[in-house]
């Protein structure tokens, strides 16, 4: 039987006379390179080499080159004395084989010193010394093994893995950056790293990558993303770095992910590739025996220098494919656990069925590279129960436009698969036929087996299209035909764009005869269902609200709890997420106390509840979306577990109990990537300034402001030191940073905290000198002037001046101009919501709303004002900026009225922000990674309703936000349904995005949790939030809104949608 050596050998071009002549060419290498102690029995190398060279001073070049050999040697021994590969660990520990390992690979090495020996090289070669010896077998004596041996083993060992290394050498390499000396030095004094435009340039350019780190990200941000996208989203989410798993595959050739004898169909695969290149060896003239003939090396045929970097051509897929053989725990994993998948070496698995395992995976590589061969791979693994019937698969390509099919849910035994239901007419086709039936090669009843070469088995049509979505066209989709009967579509199944139920998680096991359960989330759990009824309210023919109950089931899971009426088919008549909840207030009329005062009592508290008198269980349920729900309970073991469920799940002890750490969606989490503030720098502008400013590393620690983002933009030309100092001068260590610049005055929006200024009007030259810098360099135009805008009062700012803090004082600030925005605190808001939101009470008698109390309750709520104010402050901010001057911004601590100020004037003053996506990034940046509040200001998990740190800041912010697209309506992208979904999401926890304080909390805990972003589920779809009428103006100015009180109005889609008594009524939208 031929040996897989004698394979790869034959491959490569070793054959004939071109074997027996490199065979002489590896033993006269040998003989020259390799020293041979002397003959007289000298034991000792070195004294042996003495005797043959003399003194060092005699023969100073062989001395040098001795010991730079010996250095090389104990390299090479360091590795092969601990060459156990699993699953044959005691193979190669004989001093014959370790012999002839080491010849080759210090051989190699002597004719390749611009590489050397490097780590993982005694692996590769191993595996081929075992694919010459694999018919030796273990537990032989030395004599035996030498007798089994096939011809000349240790030559043909050095030709093949030269062979091997002519398509691994470039991911060994070393590639020696050049530095600024001058700019090391200066690096070296400053205590944070600097990250600039050019750096970023040349980090992402391909060209200036070495050839490991290329392929690297070739294969997760490449193919990957082209294989599977929910994948590669998955990873890039997680922040997975390719080269933390890819490294070894492509250095070692997967010789440490699997045993020798499954290794060799692996290497089998990628050496006898058709694409591979040709190696052309020297021609070797056995005749003349000149050392010039040594020096000659092998190397590749029609291979080009921009395609060195690839390896073998099918390395690549292999990677790919091994990814997606993982897909189901890498989906379900966090960082962590991703990396324990992927950096996992084989553990001694069972060996049976090796040679299938590993031919499986490199039939999917080949389809992977070539999708169209997947025709002629017929198998019985190709279709889940293709013994029922005979089968075969079509690949069809599509190019840009409809695909022409309708996908449906196929019937059992294939009802994890999807079918082709009927053909689409395509209007621009010559036509009017679509590709899949002009194809010919697609029948209806057809299974889809595949997209790109990846199989498509427990999908839903909605993933399909998700995936087709995020996919370049081309697109290769393989269709199997079945000729039995059970690959019959089913009737009640749905098509691509439809809702489809399969693959979200299992349902309650409670089997409810009269309840039809609606469907759950991917990684919801229903910890209780209680029977109960709902109140429901309705406007009478009178004017009146009236009410009646509803009954049904209340649902409460991990997520949130809903109301589904019985009889009814499964629709969700009201739900809440349980950390939505504010408070849950409850009456037992069967307490203990039977007197009559208890009993009147029950009866006032019932009443002042909003219900009518009677001896049931009464519970009420205040949202934080500003819904109040009540229940009526008959039984009291179902009221008892109602109240503790609800209590437990909604006022958790700790956030970790948050659904978005147990949300495990199956659709594609996002087509974006993580947030990058240094990208958004980079958009604006503020790297294009590297002699003024630049953009600096706090590291993971955060160690200048840990409520800050970790790249901040601070001048160029003041040091990390007075940096700290001046962090020092303001609350919790929020320094003056640049936010946003004017590309075209160069003035820029500068945010903070409050300098601690204090009774005795205490100084910082360092903090004058950062914000004189940040202020007046970029913006030569301005002549040193700047305005201070604090969000405050002036009463408010002198007020904390007693507290140790305060305002600046404007002559310490050169050029400055101090005003105040009076913008009322947390407190005043949060009064203010409270106050609007009773205003909206549906129960409330004729006799008490006439039309002057409501209008007044709504002016006298103050929101109205509060609304005014941000605006006002906003569109002073915007036009300042936009006249050439320079602003430095702060409220208090810097991350409730001033992350309002700044986010709304620069949605008017960048046109960016007004599209979908920028919107997004001006959230992440000014909100989120700027440090505003979220857990506290809206309570997340706290069961103090009375807390005063609650706020609804943000929820403010996208008030005004609603009252800018009012009065533009063409001018954003979005619409009031994507402002409403994320004020509720600001407190349903059902993505990461809202949790936490501040960035570095959020990644500290994301990096050992996975959870989602809520822009995953609005990009995914995005059409049900955006503005049908966006036609933005071409016009570069500043879009600032009439902040006139009669121009201000009441925001009904959100503080209206609960009340039925209103008319036209306004739709109680959410989207949870």
């Amino acid at each position: 039987m031929e040996s897989h050596g004698a394979r790869w050998a034959a491959a490569f071009g070793l054959q004939g006379d071109v074997l027996a002549a490199q065979r002489e060419r590896y033993e006269r290498l040998k003989q020259h390179m390799v020293f041979q102690i002397d003959a007289t029995g000298i034991t000792d190398p070195l004294t042996a080499f003495a005797a043959a060279n003399g003194s060092p001073s005699a023969n100073s070049s062989s001395w040098s080159q001795y010991f730079t050999d010996e250095t090389l040697l104990e390299e090479i021994n360091t590795d092969l004395e601990r060459l156990y590969p699993a699953g044959n660990e005691s193979f190669f520990q004989n001093e014959l084989y370790l012999s002839t390992l080491r010849h080759v690979l210090f051989v190699w090495c002597r004719l390749h010193p611009d590489v050397a020996y490097r780590q993982g090289m005694h692996d590769v070669v191993a595996v081929v010394l075992y694919a010459f010896l694999q018919t030796t077998k273990e537990g032989n004596t030395e004599e035996d093994q030498v007798k089994n041996l096939p011809n000349q083993p240790e030559a043909d060992t050095f030709l093949v893995f030269e062979a091997v290394m002519l398509f691994l050498k470039p991911f060994y390499e070393i590639i020696k950056t050049r530095r600024n000396t001058a700019r090391d030095n200066e690096d070296s004094r400053r205590l944070f790293a600097s990250f600039s435009l050019k750096e970023s340039e040349s980090s992402n350019g391909h060209e200036t990558q070495p050839a490991l780190h290329r392929l690297c990200h070739h294969i997760q941000f490449e193919l990957l993303q082209q294989k599977d996208p929910q994948l590669y989203y998955q990873l890039q989410n997680l922040e997975i770095v390719p080269e933390t798993y890819c490294l070894r595959w492509i250095r070692l050739l997967f010789a440490r992910e699997y045993a020798l004898k499954e290794l060799l169909w692996v290497w089998d695969a990628m050496i006898l590739d058709n694409s591979r290149a040709d190696v052309i060896f020297p021609v070797i003239n056995m005749t003349v025996k000149s050392d010039n003939d040594l020096l000659q090396l092998p190397k590749l045929a029609c291979k080009s220098e921009d395609t060195n970097w690839t390896g073998f051509p099918l390395l690549r897929y292999v990677c790919v494919a091994r990814l997606l053989q993982l897909s189901s725990e890498l989906r379900q994993s966090d960082n962590t656990g991703c990396l324990r998948l992927l950096m996992r070496t084989y553990q001694g698995e069972e060996l049976d069925g090796e040679e299938n395992r590993a031919v499986e995976l490199m039939n999917f590589a080949r389809v992977l590279q070539d999708p169209m061969a997947e025709e002629q791979q017929q198998s019985a693994s190709d279709v889940a129960n293709s013994d029922k019937g005979s089968s075969s698969v079509k690949v069809v390509q599509f190019k840009e436009g409809s695909l022409g099919i309708v996908l449906t849910g196929a019937a059992a035994p294939y009802d994890d698969r999807l079918a082709v239901k009927s053909f689409t007419r395509d209007p621009n086709a010559t036509d009017g036929v679509g590709q899949a039936e002009a194809s010919g090669k697609v029948r209806l009843g057809d299974l889809l087996q595949s997209i790109n070469g990846v199989p498509i088995v427990g999908v839903t049509t909605e993933e399909v299209k998700r995936r087709l979505q995020l996919i370049n066209r081309p697109v290769y989709i393989g269709f199997c035909h079945c000729s039995d009967v059970y690959a019959a579509v089913s009737d009640g199944s749905e098509a691509i764009g439809s809702s489809d139920a399969a693959g979200s998680s299992p349902r309650s096991e409670t089997a409810l005869s009269e309840l039809v359960l609606p469907v759950f989330l991917p990684g919801e759990l229903c910890y209780a269902n209680v029977e109960t009824s709902m109140q429901r309210l309705v406007l009478s023919h009178d004017g009146s609200c009236q009410s009646h109950y509803i009954s049904g089931k209340l649902f409460i899971t991990n997520y949130r709890c809903f109301f589904t009426r019985l009889l009814g088919r499964g629709e969700i008549d009201w739900q809440i997420p349980v950390l939505s909840i504010t408070s849950i207030d409850r009456i037992n009329p069967r307490d203990n106390s039977t007197t009559a005062a208890a009993t009147l009592s029950v009866e006032n508290a019932q009443v002042a509840l909003g219900f009518a008198p009677d001896d049931s269980f009464k519970v009420v349920i205040r949202c934080k979306d500003l819904q109040v729900a009540r229940l009526s309970i008959a039984d009291q073991s179902e009221y008892s577990k109602l109240v503790k469920c609800l209590s437990f799940l909604a006022f958790p002890q700790s956030l970790l109990d948050a659904f978005c750490f147990a949300y495990a969606p199956t659709v594609a989490p996002s087509e974006e990537v993580q947030f990058d503030i240094r990208q958004e720098y980079k958009r604006i502008g503020l790297l294009s300034f590297p002699g003024h400013l630049r953009c600096i590393d706090q590291s993971v620690t955060y160690t200048l402001c840990e409520t800050y983002p970790r790249h901040l933009i601070v001048p160029a030309d003041i040091s990390d030191v007075r940096l700290k100092a001046a962090a020092a001068f303001r609350a919790h260590q929020r320094l003056p940073v640049v936010s946003w610049i004017h590309r075209g005055n160069g003035a820029t929006i500068v945010r903070s905290s409050q300098p601690l200024v204090g009774l005795k009007s205490a100084r910082s030259g360092e903090d004058e000198l950062l914000v004189t810098l940040l202020c007046c360099s970029s913006n030569k135009k301005a002549f040193g002037r700047y305005v201070i805008m604090d969000a405050r009062s002036q009463l408010a700012a002198v007020g904390n001046k007693a507290l140790g803090k305060g305002t600046e004082i404007s002559s310490n600030y050169r050029g400055a101009k101090l005003i105040f925005m009076n913008v009322e605190n947390i407190h005043s808001v949060r009064q203010s919501q409270l106050a609007l939101a009773a205003t909206f009470e549906p129960k409330k008698s004729a006799s008490e709303d006439t039309s002057s109390s409501f209008y007044g309750r709504i002016d006298s709520s103050g929101w109205l004002r509060h609304v005014r104010l941000v605006l006002e402050a906003s569109v002073e901010l915007a036009h300042t900026v936009h006249n050439g001057m320079s602003v430095l911004t702060h409220c208090s601590d810097g991350w409730d009225r001033t992350a309002q100020m700044v986010a709304l004037a620069e949605l008017m003053l960048d046109p960016y922000y007004r599209t979908l996506r920028g919107f997004q990034i001006l959230v992440e940046k000014e909100w989120c990674a700027f440090g505003h509040q979220f857990a506290l200001r809206s309570g997340h998990a706290r069961s103090d309703v009375s807390n005063e740190q609650r706020s609804p800041v943000f929820l403010l912010w996208l008030d005004c936000v609603w009252q800018y697209i009012r009065q533009y309506p063409t001018e954003c992208e979005f619409n009031e349904s994507f402002l409403l979904t994320l004020a509720d999401h600001v407190y349903s926890c059902k993505f990461g995005t809202f949790m936490f304080d501040c960035e570095r909390q959020r990644k500290d805990f994301f990096a050992k949790h996975r959870v989602f972003s809520v822009w995953s589920e609005i990009n995914t779809q995005s059409e049900h939030f955006t503005n049908h009428m966006y036609a933005p103006s071409e016009q570069a100015t500043v879009l600032s809104p009439s902040t006139l009180s009669k121009n201000i109005k009441l925001w009904k889609g959100y503080f209206c949608r609960w009340d039925p008594t209103v008319i036209p009524p306004v739709p109680a939208f959410q989207c949870y």
